[in-house]
Formats: structure tokens, sequence, C-alpha cells
């Protein structure tokens, strides 16, 4: 099976709006800067858009961008609704997201919630639209996936747990990108949140999407991925899985 990349996304900060990109990194801990931050509350709780042991519902994250400066990930950018800029250490965020909250750098405990690397398919969105009765796919912004595969077939992405998925110009080849492809390993179905319901800038909040995804598909939609075989990622990478 022969597939095409066709989306790469990545969210510096956990739960907030994140970036759209033609080319990624990817590490043993998953896509190099993702997820790396995260608001955090005094207690240790890590500010999200949901209630949870380790998660803090913290209103209004999705109304806020996270980007890098620059080529690198030592530091990102958060910008505000009202286009505030803050940073780590801004005496702002206590002020805008509760006292004692920090933006932090991910340690040791992965900021993430299952997996390093995330996987949908765009016939997966097409089918999930199907499913609401809405004529356009369910926009993958909602599902905060870092990589989208064009497929034909409704939910196929997630039949690969167990199976090896290698990603990159040499995928489907003995030859291919210096130092191999990405290789990853399916692990299991993504089980999905409120956060997929939850209003964003150009998404308004949908009930619907959660609900159906409840009934029809037992909350989940697209793959949560190990990585084997760290490498780059890129728009139009091939990916076979094996």
């Amino acid at each position: 099976m022969t597939l095409k990349v066709v989306g790469l996304y990545r969210f510096p900060v956990k739960s907030m709006l994140g970036e759209e990109h033609e080319r990624l990194d990817v590490g043993p801990r998953g896509v190099v800067g993702d997820r790396e931050w995260a608001l955090r509350h005094p207690d240790g709780k890590l500010g999200s858009g949901k209630n949870h042991a380790r998660f803090r519902r913290v209103r209004g994250m999705l109304e806020h961008y996270a980007t890098y400066e620059g080529d690198g990930t030592s530091s990102p950018v958060v910008t505000a609704p009202d286009g505030a800029t803050l940073r780590p250490g801004d005496p702002r965020i206590p002020e805008r997201f509760g006292a004692g909250v920090e933006l932090v750098r991910e340690g040791e405990a992965s900021h993430k919630d299952v997996s390093p690397v995330s996987i949908v398919g765009t016939a997966s969105l097409r089918a999930l639209a199907d499913l609401l009765g809405d004529a356009d796919p369910v926009d993958v912004r909602r599902l905060r996936k870092n990589v989208v595969v064009e497929t034909e077939e409704p939910w196929i992405e997630e039949d690969w747990v167990g199976r090896e998925i290698l990603i990159g110009s040499g995928a489907g080849t003995d030859g291919g990108r210096e130092g191999g492809p990405l290789r990853l390993r399916g692990l299991q179905r993504v089980k999905r949140c409120v956060m997929v319901t939850q209003a964003q800038p150009g998404l308004p909040e949908d009930n619907r999407v959660l609900k159906t995804l409840t009934t029809a598909r037992g909350m989940c939609i697209g793959l949560h991925t190990d990585v084997v075989a760290p490498a780059p990622l890129a728009l139009g990478d091939t990916l076979v899985v094996r």
C-alpha cells in the first residue's frame, strides 16, 4: 500500500493553535517541538481543553496561536486574541491563565496524551462529514493530528495497529534520502475528547462531532504511532505500510 503525505502540523504549546508546515523533523520523542511546551498550574496539572487526572481545562486556549521564533524550538511565542505576544516567564501569563500558571518546557514526562506522532487519512475526514450530514470534509484542525495522508478508504489508518509505517522518498524502495525513511509503528486508535467540539478561529463550536464519533466509531478517529527510526518528514512524501 503506497500513499502520500498531504498535511503536516505541529503544536508548540499543548492545547493551543499551532503551525502548518511543509517539512518537519521527527526525533525519538516525536515531531520536534510538538507539544514541547505547556501551561503548568502550581499543583503540576497542565493546561488543556479538558479536565483529566493530568490536565485542567483552561478556557480560551484554542484562541491562542503558538509558534517558534526563527527555525529553532528553544522558545515559543504565544499570540493572544487581543494581539499580545507572550513568552516563557512573561508576568502576564498568570494574569491571563490563573495564579501561579507558568509556560514550561517538557521534561522527562511527555506533554503528549498518548503517542509521539498521530496520523489521519483524508477519506476518514470525508467519512466523518458524511456521518454528520455535512458536504465538506471535517476540518483536520479539529483533530490536531501531526500527519494527514491522502487515502481512498475511510478509517484504513486505524487498521495499521502493530504494523510498520515508512514515510520518505525511499519508503517504497531500497533507496531514498540519506539515513532512510521515517519508520513508525502503529500503536492504537486515537480516542477523541471534548477538544474536537470546541470553537477556534474559523471553526464554530460543534458538539455533534464528539457525539457522532462516540456513537459510530467508539470515540475514535486516526492512529497513534511510536517512532522506530527518526527522520525528516515533508509534504508529498510516500507512505508505505508493511
